[in-house]
C-alpha cells in the first residue's frame, strides 16, 4: 500500500471517529435542550405557537413570525404609554421604560411566544390581536398580566375581545 493510500485511509478513519463523536455529543445536547425547554401550559386555553419574535415595537406591540409570515401583533386588553409614535410629542419616558421591560422579558424568553386569540383577530390597523404568553422558568405566563402587575400598562377593552378585561382591571388597580 502506498504512503498516499495509508494517509488517505487514516484521514477517513479519524474523520469517521470525529463525526461519530460529534453526533453522539449532539444527541446528548439535543436531549438536554429538550429537557430544559419543556414548559407547563395552562390546560384551559388554546395556545398557538411557539412563534419567533423578530422584535419589540413598543410595550404593547411585537413583530412575530406566525407560520413564517412577519406579523404585527398587538397585545389584547392593555395599553402602554407611547414610545415610538411618529408624532414625537406623544412619546413618553414611561413608554420607553415599558418597551425596555418587554425587551428584557423577550430576551429572557429567547424571543419566543405563544398566542391566544379572542373574538376579533384583527384591529382597524390590520394588526393581529392576541394575548401573548412567554416562558418564565418553565411556566407559560401571560405577558399582559406581567405588564399590569408591574404597573407598566393599563387595562383597556378591545371591541368584543374582553375575556380577561375584569381580571386586567383588578390587576391594574392592585399594581405595585
Amino acid at each position: 500500500m502506498s504512503k498516499h493510500r495509508i494517509l488517505q485511509t487514516g484521514i477517513v478513519i479519524i474523520s469517521a471517529v470525529l463525526i461519530g463523536s460529534l453526533f453522539t455529543g449532539c444527541e446528548d445536547f439535543l436531549y438536554e435542550m429538550t429537557e430544559q425547554t419543556e414548559i407547563e401550559t395552562p390546560s384551559d386555553i388554546e395556545l398557538n405557537g411557539p412563534y419567533e419574535v423578530e422584535r419589540v415595537v413598543d410595550g404593547d406591540t411585537l413583530i412575530v413570525y406566525i407560520d413564517g409570515v412577519r406579523t404585527r401583533v398587538r397585545l389584547i386588553g392593555i395599553n402602554t404609554p407611547e414610545s415610538v409614535a411618529q408624532e414625537e410629542e406623544r412619546n413618553t419616558e414611561e413608554g420607553v421604560i415599558a418597551s425596555d421591560f418587554v425587551k428584557e422579558l423577550m430576551d429572557e424568553a429567547n424571543y419566543e411566544v405563544w398566542l391566544e386569540y379572542d373574538n376579533e383577530i384583527y384591529d382597524q390597523y390590520d394588526r393581529t390581536l392576541a394575548y401573548v404568553y412567554i416562558d418564565q422558568g418553565g411556566e407559560v405566563v401571560m405577558l399582559e398580566r406581567i405588564l399590569l402587575e408591574e404597573g407598566y400598562a393599563e387595562a383597556v377593552r378591545f371591541g368584543t375581545n374582553d375575556r380577561y378585561y375584569e381580571e386586567f382591571r383588578e390587576l391594574e388597580s392592585s399594581a405595585s
